[in-house]
Parts: structure tokens; sequence; C-alpha cells
């Protein structure tokens, strides 16, 4: 009899406990969207003094909105090889996509302002779309190949202007950790305008913060940094085997250390 009462009492018990990290991590969450708000109206009133995107991009990324995020979530950051960086030539950076936090994470450990192409959809989230809108991300049409590469190439035209882009070629987060076969876009406009590629890995954030799940666990995210590929090693390769170059190239800075 004692062991069944000690039993129900634990079973309870965990029961308990299960319910307040719940309570927890919806808490979190209602936290990061109220941030990510404030953020961005804070970012439109920047641009609309300065109008300078780049800069407000880089300091609302790096410093305002980041590590706020980041200690709501419990989750420390370690980056690795910024000694590969070249801060004066732009270029575009190619990053694997396991969680929403990659995102975070990147904008915290690189010392620029990236500017990312996007879904158009993301237009429509209430103030975050109208602040990514003002300062210059680019917007996407997947379901429109036409317009797609249209908006690839004028990505292309910012490069050379000294705006630094930032592609997830794989389209989407990934559902089983492995790193998916990376689309063409990336890499034609990388050909055609011959533009540096720089490598980057994102380590552990689908651990913390799933693809199916809006629960974070505490932990530490690492940003690993490659070498630049530079636009002469892939220059004369198709567009596919560029594409799988570099996916190799990001692959093994995964499975380094």
């Amino acid at each position: 009899m004692q062991r069944i009462l000690v039993s129900i009492f634990l079973s309870q018990i965990a029961g308990v406990m299960k319910a307040l990290r719940t309570a927890f991590g919806i808490i979190q969450i209602i936290l990061i969207v109220l941030w990510t708000g404030i953020c961005g109206l804070i970012g439109i009133v920047l641009m609309l003094i300065t109008w300078n995107g780049q800069w407000v991009h880089y300091f609302e990324g790096r410093y305002l909105f980041c590590p706020p995020v980041l200690f709501i979530a419990r989750v420390k950051l370690k980056v690795s090889g910024l000694e590969n960086l070249d801060t004066t030539k732009p270029c575009i950076y190619v990053s694997n996509h396991v969680s929403h936090l990659d995102v975070v994470a990147i904008a915290r450990a690189i010392p620029l302002g990236l500017f990312y192409i996007g879904k158009k959809e993301l237009k429509k989230v209430p103030i975050l779309g109208q602040y990514m809108h003002l300062i210059g991300h680019i917007f996407i049409d997947r379901k429109n190949r036409e317009k797609a590469m249209q908006s690839m190439r004028k990505a292309a035209l910012l490069i050379n202007k000294g705006k630094n882009v930032i592609t997830f070629p794989e389209g989407t987060r990934t559902r089983n950790g492995k790193t998916a076969i990376f689309k063409r876009g990336t890499f034609i406009i990388a050909k055609e305008g011959s533009i540096d590629i720089q490598p980057l890995a994102v380590v552990n954030a689908d651990t913390i913060l799933s693809r199916d799940s809006y629960m974070i666990k505490p932990g530490t995210i690492e940003v690993r940094i490659g070498k630049r590929i530079m636009a002469s090693e892939i220059q004369h390769l198709n567009t596919e085997a560029s594409a799988e170059y570099v996916r190799t190239r990001v692959i093994a800075l995964l499975e380094s250390h």
C-alpha cells in the first residue's frame, strides 16, 4: 500500500513539473515575440532617422535583439572561425538550417549586418515584415520561379554594391538533422556575379528548439565559420556542382571538432 501511495505521489509530482515546464516555455515564447515586435518598432524609428539600413540592421541584430532573446531562451553562444571572415569584401553567407534560432545565433555571431533572402510571406508579419522591407531585406516568391530569380539577381547587384547577404539554400528547416540538397538559386547568382561565398554551420540549435516544437531547452549553440570560397573556385563548375561543392564544405564544418 505504501509503495502504491509513493508511486501515485511521484507521478503527481512529475505531472506538476511537466505542467510548469510547459508554462515556462509558453512564457519564453511570449517574451520573445513581444521583444521581436518592440525591436521591429525601434528599428523602423531608427531607419526613419538614419536611412542607413546597413547600420540599423547590424545594431539591431547584434546588440539589441539577439542578446535578450538568447538570455530568455537560456542559450549560450560559441563562435569559431572568426579569423576566416573578410569584412572588407561583401559576399554571400551560406548556412545549414535546422531551427528558428539559426537566425538569432548567426546575427549575434557575425560582426556584420547580414541581409536575408526570405519568402515573401514574411512581408505580411505585423511590424517584423514592415521592418524587414524598410531596411532592405530581399523577398522571393517561391511559387514563381521567374520572379524568384529576378529577386536573386537583385540580391547579386546589392552584394556588388556592398551589401552582405545570407541564404539558407536548403529552403526550409531540416526535419532529420541532415543537411538537405542545396537549391540552385544562390549559386546561379554567385556564378553570374562572380561573388565569393562564406560557408557557415550552425550546430546544436535543433536540440534546443526543434522544427516541430516551441519548447526551448537550455544549451549552447555554436556557429562555425569556414574558409571563404572564392568565386574562382566554382567558376568552372555548373550550378548543381557548385551547390554540392558548397554543401560539402558546410557539412565538413558540421562534422569538424
